[in-house]
């Protein structure tokens, strides 16, 4: 098979504070700040006292800027570990100050007679030194790495944790629950009913039925019930996600588009996996469009933002989706005879190693049916590449292991399995047909196939429960569920369930309906790709002169 025959595929800082270093004590605010020397006692403690008079190296200190510092600190112990503190949160604090500006301004400036490092804004693998002036009052503001460790607080020369400083803050228990939860939502029953009933139809494939059914329908009654901006960004994602399943590229990134108005990472940067998911969701409508290469730029652009950096090394829905998607990009690269046999060689061998990190990603983080996915997705492409003599290793046995298992995760989570895995099973157990061109019936009819009860033996100690009397029956039923529309499939998908009915009916079936299965293929071609007309049109003359 060649690339026109793949599918589009889709830490928490000590609870105790001190601060030990030197201080020359505070100078007057008009005076310009001093920026602190890079010296042994800058690496040391920030020893604070909270007895009235506050004071931080035994000089009383601006009650601002130690709140300031203080709430840095408690967001530095947030679940997350995100440590931000929005500007809108000063806001709201310091309501009576008459320049807010100013406020934050001598808060930097006594940072730095500190000794410590603060930064702003989402950037932040920068050092705070480097960052830009002319954006500090945007916020967020978050400490520096390392720098919550050194603060070391006392009460009467007795040191305190937690509950002192929350205590000092003049905040209750509720700013604790802040700073490990963040912000709560306030979506209603409604919201999430429209939430869940719309996952569930997208767990099972139904996509896009009508107006008031299917995912698509779910998600968008979701967002009209959204009580705030994230909430109604995480809808839209999902209605991107649901078109992209559905085939429309287009329709995905115009829905991308409208989360680009209404939604950016800086608005609560504790939810910028956002971003992070909506840049894939750009890259998959890349591949699908047959350009593995623009796909390939923009997962790189998005690795290297700094907004999203560690998401792409901690978050599990994104590494897991990432490292698919490149296994998806890597494959397509193998299977482009135009390449060195040497480059298509080492794509293919990259590919299956972020199939393996995608799996174990997904069953870590629970995704069944993300898990299902790619284990099917990894058994197509081990059999992809052995078919072009690519030097892969094969040690985990039949590439139709991985098409079992995919099986089975969707029959034992019951997540769907969706209509690729059966094309793939289809298409594996007659090793992709004769070559020759329009055989004999006789002739056809003679070409090996694995037999279900070959393939239960086969595939041990993968066991399913559903039986199949012949792969006739199976593609025959999945045509039946496509006609009757209890399933959701795209063009493509629809196309290759065709080709398998033909074949399967020339095979051991009815001439006459295979015939059938071939002419609605035909008619089906102009929805499709011109790499993929090419392929179904060679795999229609492959077929016995009578139905081909």
């Amino acid at each position: 098979m060649t690339t026109s025959r793949t599918k589009p595929d889709i830490a928490t800082p000590d609870r105790k504070l001190t601060v030990h270093a030197k201080s020359d004590g505070m100078k007057p605010a008009s005076a310009k700040p001093a920026r602190a020397k890079p010296d042994s006692t800058n690496a040391g403690c920030i020893d604070i006292e909270l007895a009235a008079p506050a004071c931080v190296h035994g000089q009383p200190v601006r009650h601002q800027s130690l709140w300031i510092l203080l709430r840095l600190w408690l967001a530095a112990q947030s679940g997350d570990g995100s440590g931000w503190v929005r500007e809108t949160q000063l806001r709201d604090q310091f309501a009576n100050a008459r320049n807010l500006r100013m406020v934050i301004s001598r808060a930097y400036a006594d940072f730095a007679r500190w000794g410590l490092r603060v930064g702003w804004g989402t950037d932040r693998s920068r050092d705070p030194d480097l960052l830009p002036l002319a954006g500090r009052n945007r916020g967020p503001y978050w400490l520096g790495e390392g720098e919550a460790a050194r603060l070391q607080v006392s009460l009467h020369g007795a040191p305190v944790g937690l509950d002192a400083v929350i205590a000092w803050l003049g905040t209750s228990d509720a700013t604790r629950t802040a700073a490990v939860l963040g912000d709560a939502s306030s979506a209603s029953p409604a919201y999430w009913h429209a939430w869940a009933g719309a996952r569930r139809d997208m767990l099972d494939g139904r996509l896009i039925l009508d107006r008031d059914h299917g995912a698509l329908a779910g998600y968008r009654r979701a967002q009209t019930l959204a009580p705030d901006p994230w909430l109604q960004a995480l809808a839209l994602l999902q209605q991107a996600m649901v078109w992209r399943r559905a085939g429309n590229a287009d329709a995905a990134r115009a829905v991308l588009a409208e989360l680009d108005r209404h939604w950016h990472d800086e608005q609560a940067p504790e939810h910028a996996w956002l971003g992070a998911m909506a840049a894939i969701v750009r890259a998959w409508c890349a591949y699908a469009g047959r350009d593995p290469q623009a796909a390939r730029q923009i997962l790189r652009q998005a690795t290297e933002d700094p907004r999203w950096f560690g998401l792409f090394q901690y978050h599990p829905r994104v590494r897991s989706e990432h490292a698919n998607l490149q296994a998806l990009i890597h494959r397509a690269l193998a299977l482009d005879e135009r390449s060195d046999l040497g480059e298509r060689t080492e794509a293919a061998r990259t590919a299956l190693r972020y199939y393996r990190l995608a799996l174990s990603l997904a069953n870590e983080a629970e995704l069944f049916d993300a898990a299902a996915s790619t284990a099917s997705n990894l058994g197509w492409s081990l059999w992809l590449f052995q078919r072009c003599g690519l030097d892969v290793p094969s040690d985990d046995g039949h590439p139709l292991s991985w098409i079992a298992l995919a099986a089975w995760l969707s029959e034992r989570h019951g997540v769907g399995g969706g209509c690729w895995n059966l094309i793939y099973l289809l298409r594996m157990v007659r090793a992709g047909g004769s070559d020759a061109t329009h055989p004999r019936v006789d002739v056809f009819r003679r070409w090996p196939v694995i037999a279900p009860a070959e393939f239960r033996a086969l595939i041990a100690p993968v066991t399913l429960s559903v039986e199949w009397p012949s792969w006739r029956a199976l593609a025959l039923a999945m045509q039946a569920d496509i006609d009757a529309g209890r399933v959701q499939l795209d063009a493509l998908q629809r196309a290759n369930i065709l080709l398998e009915v033909a074949w399967y009916e020339a095979h051991d079936g009815d001439p006459q309906r295979s015939t059938e299965a071939a002419a609605r293929l035909r008619r089906r071609l102009r929805e499709l790709t011109p790499a993929d007309r090419i392929f179904f049109r060679d795999a229609l003359r492959r077929l016995p002169e009578t139905v081909g």
